[in-house]
């Protein structure tokens, strides 16, 4: 029902992030509606977001207006550069919000979302969970047809790498078990997010996101993120 779509790895500095990334940079936009801009990094049609606030000003509006967003996770965690969050993708956002609902979870959303990249306007849905002190993953629906999306992204950085890559999103998390009836809803329960992609767990005061990589690279703390290739 659901599969990995992208990470978010929030920096200061979009500019050194172009030049100075572990990752190859294929595209870039921006999200006028919160003031933010970013940079994206292609697996396949799975990415690493680069994301910074662009528009102070904005930013600080939509801080007041939103209930929850990918952008406002950068001022829940204090403005430091790192991983705060990933997204989930979805082909029926709106039959998963009543799922969460009917689970007992709040839900905020579907909320239609667009961010202009080279002069083209790319829509999207949103679906945001809030949970008690703990940042869950988001959803996404793209607007745009899946055959349409992987021309586009095929266009952007070529061939995708084959065999894909496997990924791996480790969670150090305060109480494991508000994670695990998280993915309960989905039908996750042995950590397989889908065919290439999986999440494990540990327990930790201190939350926090490793992305694990089953490709070429060297493993590094990269802008206060932790990048692991395995």
């Amino acid at each position: 029902m659901v599969k990995f779509d992208h990470i978010i790895h929030y920096v200061k500095d979009l500019q050194d992030t172009k030049s100075s990334s572990l990752l190859p940079v294929h595209s870039g936009g921006r999200h006028q509606r919160f003031g933010t801009a970013n940079l994206l990094s292609y697996l396949d049609d799975r990415y690493i977001e680069f994301l910074s606030i662009e528009d102070e000003a904005v930013f600080k509006q939509h801080l007041d207006d939103e209930k929850d967003s990918f952008a406002k996770t950068i001022d829940t965690l204090g403005y430091e550069e790192g991983f705060i969050r990933y997204a989930l993708s979805t082909d029926d956002i709106a039959q998963l919000a009543e799922r969460f609902k009917e689970k007992g979870f709040c839900t905020i959303g579907p909320i239609s979302m667009e961010r202009t990249t080279d002069g083209e306007k790319i829509s999207w849905q949103l679906l945001y969970v809030p949970g008690d002190e703990v940042i869950f993953p988001f959803f996404i629906q793209w607007d745009e047809a899946a055959e349409k999306r992987v021309e586009r992204i095929r266009h952007l950085r070529g061939d995708f790498i084959h065999p894909r890559p496997k990924l791996n999103i480790h969670h150090e998390v305060r109480n494991r078990e508000q994670w695990e009836a998280f993915y309960d809803v989905l039908g996750i329960w042995n950590g397989e997010i889908d065919a290439h992609t999986s999440v494990t767990f540990t327990e930790n005061e201190k939350p926090s996101l490793i992305l694990e990589l089953d490709m070429n690279g060297e493993s590094a703390i990269y802008k206060g993120a932790v990048y692991k290739f395995i």
